[in-house]
């Protein structure tokens, strides 16, 4: 039974934890009003909203953090340890504590009446943004890897790729940019693999490193040399340090899918001397 759902890289639809913004906007008429008490001398209410602001911020924080696991939840099954911590749910209570406290502070409320407004804000943030989604990592330390472990090999590949991406972008000709595309959708590849069977982690670990490493140089210092001016030489280089890639990278998913305990060590050392030797990076 696979393990994780595909690595689908960064959220789809933009920055996934901005809906929590506005938590952060909210709070500012506390932190004016706090300024207004204190410059009228009475430095205990001024403290007394202060303490509200603050709590307010701190459920800002609290709920923001919930919002970035729960989307990295949607998009794979591996999740880290952190995301069993109900932040978002801790953030709608301490929300609610803030609401009451400045409720109770700042208009002279009763206490009941400020343990009212509190509770319907702890509604309204439920109905805004929901709680924590229940989800249960699995276990994977029969494996020798933690979900940690895993989550950071791929979000350091994922940086990586996007790199390459960037800089394939500045290469003007169509079929070096067709081919680093092949190359970044099968690099892309032997993450979902990884992500799917954990255990394969440890001797992919070294590949992905070197090769995104190797690979992200020397797109790089191709894309900055081209624009110099036309250079076949250069050209032609660049073209071998690619076959080398693609067949390296295709040589690993197929060791991966067949689960070929196999390293490929010299492989790897054979593409760090060529990347050096061609002189495009």
């Amino acid at each position: 039974m696979s393990l994780a759902k595909r690595y689908g890289g960064k959220a789809r639809g933009g920055h996934p934890n901005s809906r929590g913004l506005l938590l952060y906007f909210l709070p500012l008429p506390l932190l004016l009003a706090a300024l207004l008490r204190l410059s009228g001398g009475h430095w205990m209410l001024a403290l007394l909203l202060g303490v509200a602001f603050a709590i307010c911020i701190l459920a800002a924080n609290l709920s923001r953090r919930g919002m970035l696991i729960e989307s990295q939840a949607l998009r794979r099954k591996l999740v880290r340890r952190s995301s069993t911590v109900p932040y978002k749910a801790m953030a709608a209570l301490v929300l609610g504590a803030g609401v009451t406290l400045a409720a109770w502070a700042g208009t002279r409320n009763g206490l009941i009446t400020s343990v009212i407004y509190g509770g319907f804000t702890f509604l309204g943030y439920y109905l805004r943004y929901g709680f924590d989604p229940a989800r249960n990592s699995p276990d994977i330390s029969a494996v020798g890897v933690t979900a940690e472990e895993v989550l950071d090999v791929l979000e350091e590949a994922e940086s990586r790729i996007d790199a390459i991406e960037t800089s394939a972008r500045q290469i003007k000709q169509p079929e070096l940019r067709q081919r680093l595309r092949r190359i970044v959708a099968a690099v892309r590849e032997l993450l979902d693999i990884i992500e799917d069977q954990p255990s394969d982690l440890r001797r992919a670990r070294k590949f992905l490193k070197v090769y995104l490493d190797g690979a992200q140089q020397v797109v790089a210092g191709y894309a900055r040399t081209h624009r110099l001016g036309d250079d076949a030489a250069l050209e032609d280089n660049f073209r071998r340090v690619l076959d080398t890639i693609e067949t390296v990278v295709e040589e690993q998913r197929i060791k991966l899918m067949e689960h070929n305990h196999d390293d490929l060590d010299v492989k790897i050392e054979v593409l760090q001397m060529q990347l050096e030797r061609e002189g495009v990076a």
